[in-house]
């Protein structure tokens, strides 16, 4: 019996080392890297990349048709006007191309009219009368895929003041968004 339970054990401790034998493994490693850089876009409101306006689709326009037009605030909302891709935190400035809407020679200070933004989630928005000088509207904006909403008013004194009496027609200016990170 004492042969039988020893043959048994021996049979029994060859089949574990075969077994262990045959359970070979073996490993490989490789690095992985992943690539970043800071960046900023920025599109208009219809999706067309526009270096730093909103673009053509995005126009705003103010009608000043009859006496009535004059007497109250006119605000174009643009919903969704500018959008903005950014790796890291990033403020907009805003300015007018020059000093003027003009028509010809006939000119109507840029200064008639406020650019309101709306803070897309986070940063802090100021609202601006628009000049030809670079000027914060948004700034410390968290960094993301952000749409931004801006309104642009003229209110009731500046058109009187500056816009009534003007020659009829339609005056034109370049309002120029600048999106940057630090």
């Amino acid at each position: 019996m004492k042969k039988l339970f020893f043959a048994m054990t021996i049979i029994a401790g060859t089949f574990a080392v075969s077994n262990n034998a045959n359970a070979q493994s073996s490993t490989a490693s490789t690095n992985v890297k992943i690539t970043l850089a800071d960046f900023i876009t920025a599109q208009d409101g219809n999706g067309t990349t526009a270096s730093a306006t909103p673009g053509a689709g995005a126009e705003v326009a103010f009608s000043y048709p009859d006496a009535a037009s004059y007497t109250v605030d006119q605000t174009v909302a643009k919903v969704g006007h500018l959008k903005v891709t950014a790796t890291k935190s990033f403020g907009v400035k805003v300015k007018a191309n020059a000093a003027n809407f003009l028509k010809g020679t006939d000119a109507i200070p840029v200064s008639v009219m406020d650019i309101i933004p709306t803070a897309p989630g986070s940063g802090t928005a100021t609202t601006v009368t628009l000049s030809a000088a670079d000027q914060t509207i948004l700034a410390n904006v968290n960094s993301g895929i952000k749409t931004i909403d801006v309104s642009y008013k003229i209110p009731f004194a500046k058109a009187q003041s500056d816009i009534l009496g003007k020659p009829s027609g339609v005056y034109n200016q370049t309002v120029t968004y600048t999106f940057s990170q630090p």
